[in-house]
């Protein structure tokens, strides 16, 4: 199974760098309905994987979201003072 992700991911990627317009429009509508099917099959799976992975990485993300805002602030208030 893996190796034949692999396999897929290595032709799309060829497809996409040697074509001259990309994708073909029917690969990317194709390769949409295998998304849906695998996630409608996966579905609980899918549902723990996401729920588990945004508990996982929350306190990463808002820890950097605070420290981006104080930044942000700082450097507003540095505009302001004019140096």
């Amino acid at each position: 199974m893996n190796l034949t992700v692999v396999i897929i991911a290595i032709l799309l990627w060829v497809f996409y760098k040697k074509g001259s317009n990309g994708l073909p429009t029917w690969l990317v509508k194709a390769l949409g309905v295998f998304l849906v099917i695998m996630l409608l099959r996966n579905l609980n799976e899918a549902y723990h994987f996401i729920f588990d992975e945004s508990d996982a990485w929350w306190p990463l993300v808002k820890e950097n979201a605070a420290r981006f805002n104080q930044q942000l602030r700082d450097l507003i208030q540095t505009m302001m003072k004019g140096s």
